[in-house]
């Protein structure tokens, strides 16, 4: 039961999901299609600090940080 995250083609509004098998997804704000984005991950290191791969954005959603040294 993966949590994939979309971003809306109609009102651009990006969202996570759980998402069970082959279930539908629209957007919640609108109902439009959506795409599937390319979700960055973050570990934490040996020297006990956290790193985030992908897109240089934090592995939280809602969190613009490029580290999470400061939120966890």
């Amino acid at each position: 039961m993966p949590i994939y995250e979309y971003r809306c083609g109609k009102c651009e509004v990006e969202f996570e999901k759980l998402v069970f098998g082959k279930d539908e997804v629209l957007c919640p704000k609108c109902g439009g299609q959506v795409e599937k984005l390319m979700s960055s991950c973050t570990f934490k290191s040996a020297a006990g600090d956290f790193k985030t791969s992908g897109t240089g954005k934090s592995g939280c959603s809602t969190c613009s940080a490029t580290s999470c040294a400061t939120c966890h």
